[in-house]
């Protein structure tokens, strides 16, 4: 998959928390931009906890903090 793109208003948290325990499925997925939401509960913990394992296989490229950041594949 060449693009990701997740605004789904609170739902990005979940989903992404998936995505990156599946080394197989984060292994396919080129580029990653996300639209963190703040009305979550721990919100800054659960981005800290996806952001730390997409540095395993991603390389932020881009970042407007709690507006849009791009994860690119590091291939």
């Amino acid at each position: 998959m060449d693009l990701l793109k997740i605004n789904i208003e609170g739902g990005e948290y979940e989903l992404l928390e998936s995505i990156v325990e599946d080394e197989y499925l984060i292994s396919r997925i080129k580029n990653i931009q996300v639209q963190y939401h703040t009305f979550v509960k721990n919100h800054v913990e659960r981005r800290s906890f996806i952001n730390s394992n997409l540095e395993k296989t991603h390389t932020r490229t881009w970042n407007y903090d709690w507006v849009w950041e791009n994860w690119k594949i590091n291939k």
